[in-house]
């Protein structure tokens, strides 16, 4: 294999540079390939997933799990000029179909206008339902489309509007993340370059391996870009900005390893070919074995149910397997070359004695050493106990990033939470708008209004995110008893008059009964004379 190599060291850097070049000329960026087939950041077989596509299956409003708030505030409170802005965002908004699947109108309509404006009226939201899964090339080329229809659509003098939430960040953080991976490239290869001048004396040395470097970060960003591109494998941005850092750090290292293992062996004595030779004898297996040690790591990452994490292991695997190729096969063939005309020679002899003393003090207290060597490794497992994992990305963003510029406005007039809210379903089997479902509904809002970290329940019964007015039952009895309580004192004037119309009709009664004793002796008067009549006539007769 070395004889081999040394051979055809020509035709390796031609194959090696030519691979580079066609793969990120005739394939589009790496960056670009990975933005364009972005994965979703949340696992389909999720609880939170599949609940949120049923939730927009039952409503019919969407089928993804990418939302987006657009923030209006203004300096004075929300006039006619603010709705009108309002609508014409909302009309715009529903006529974009292929980004844009449901808007949530609550400020347009005056019977929920209240839930989305904030307490001192100067400010109110509206949230869009987008296409694409968060974290996919549509969800972001969605969010894309709702910062032109915001940005295309002046809002009034004293308004600003701004477009955030969980999907606008998630796009935020790949723009951020696209951008920080030229920068950290840039530190990384001058820190790199510092190094090997600090340690070979050498500019032309540490131009060389940073240019055998340079061509194995280009041939595996090419081939791992080809690959997606071609839809064989998926990506993600924190796939390609690790893929980037993997390479560089595995390709100085192996070219380290090769170089340094040269300049022992022409310390030694040997010439350049025999040195060549007993170079990749002593570093080829630990350059393989070293680098299938971290594909199988990096691959590992395939089995995790995360797809941002899943598209960290294949196209990590295979940048590595790339570079590690170009580290068996590039980077000897490049010291062939450079060893011919004398440009990899050392330039100062090595100091070993050192590196001696630390080997012998191993080989005579092994146990001790590989003790305190452990209790310096297991440091770290301090803080393990008190690790929390957290996906909130929006304290790792910078505070120009557009998303978090809504949220600051957003959290000047709102709780912080109120951007992100949690959704909950009741599904049954019937119809509950009666009165009875109404009051279970109402129960389980204030169920869950009273867990700990809930700061606000919106849902049918409470549009506003608190209790209807006078919609309690205790209120209810209460004001049933308003119009009685009204009404005693009249009610008891009326019964003191029947209870003095009981009196008159006493007398009266009194009266009638004496009129019907008169009566009645008048009648047995009348029925005596009628009798002496009747006996004076008969005696006349």
């Amino acid at each position: 294999m070395a004889h081999i190599i040394r051979r055809l060291s020509v035709p390796i850097l031609l194959f090696w540079v030519g691979l580079a070049v066609l793969t990120n000329v005739a394939v589009p960026k790496l960056e670009d390939v990975g933005k364009a087939h972005n994965v979703a950041l949340i696992a389909p077989d999720a609880p939170s997933m599949q609940a949120m596509k049923r939730i927009g299956k039952v409503f019919r409003e969407f089928d993804s799990d990418s939302a987006a708030m657009i923030v209006l505030e203004s300096d004075k409170p929300l006039g006619a000029d603010a709705h009108r802005y309002y609508d014409t965002l909302i009309q715009r908004l529903s006529q974009d179909t292929k980004h844009v699947q449901h808007v949530q109108n609550f400020w347009g309509d005056p019977l929920t206008a209240a839930g989305s404006q904030s307490t001192d009226g100067k400010a109110a939201y509206v949230q869009v339902y987008l296409a694409g899964n968060q974290g996919e090339a549509l969800s972001i080329a969605s969010v894309d489309a709702v910062r032109d229809i915001v940005a295309q659509t002046p809002p009034p003098p004293g308004i600003k509007a701004y477009v955030t939430g969980a999907a606008p960040l998630i796009a935020d953080q790949f723009q951020v993340g696209s951008k920080g991976t030229v920068k950290v490239t840039a530190i990384t290869f001058l820190v790199i370059a510092v190094m090997l001048f600090i340690v070979y004396r050498s500019v032309v040395t540490t131009i060389l391996v940073l240019l055998t470097v340079l061509i194995q970060l280009a041939a595996a960003r090419g081939v791992v870009a080809f690959l997606g591109n071609s839809g064989i494998i998926g990506l993600s941005t924190y796939s390609t900005n690790l893929l980037t850092l993997l390479a560089i750090a595995a390709g100085t290292d192996y070219a380290i390893f090769v170089l340094g293992r040269y300049h022992e062996a022409r310390h030694g004595g040997q010439d350049r070919e025999a040195a060549f030779y007993t170079m990749f004898r002593g570093t080829a297996h630990v350059v393989l074995g070293s680098g299938l040690t971290i594909v199988g790591a990096v691959y590992c990452l395939t089995f995790t149910r995360l797809p941002y994490f899943q598209t960290l292991g294949v196209p990590a695997a295979i940048g590595i397997l790339v570079a590690l190729a170009a580290s068996l096969t590039l980077a000897p063939a490049v010291l062939t070359l450079g060893s011919h005309f004398g440009l990899f020679e050392p330039k100062r002899a090595m100091r070993i004695r050192g590196w001696r003393r630390i080997g012998t003090a191993i080989v005579r207290w092994p146990g001790p050493i590989l003790a305190v060597t452990c209790a310096v490794a297991l440091v770290g497992l301090l803080a393990l106990p008190g690790y929390q994992t957290s996906y909130d990305i929006r304290p790792y963003m910078p505070a120009t990033a557009p998303a978090n510029v809504g949220y600051t406005a957003a959290e000047r007039h709102f709780s912080p939470a109120r951007l992100n809210p949690e959704l909950l379903m009741i599904e049954t089997d019937h119809d509950m708008r009666n009165p009875a479902d109404m009051i279970v509904l109402d129960r389980v809002a204030r169920g869950v209004f009273h867990i700990p970290g809930i700061a606000q329940v919106q849902s049918i019964t409470r549009p506003l995110g608190t209790p209807i007015d006078h919609s309690s039952v205790p209120f209810q009895v209460s004001m049933q008893s308003v119009g009685q309580v009204m009404n005693l004192s009249y009610q008891q004037d009326r019964a003191a008059d029947l209870l003095r119309q009981a009196d008159e009709l006493g007398k009266t009664i009194a009266i009638l009964q004496r009129q019907y004793a008169l009566q009645q002796e008048l009648a047995a008067a009348t029925h005596a004379e009628t009798q002496s009549f009747h006996e004076r006539l008969s005696r006349v007769s």
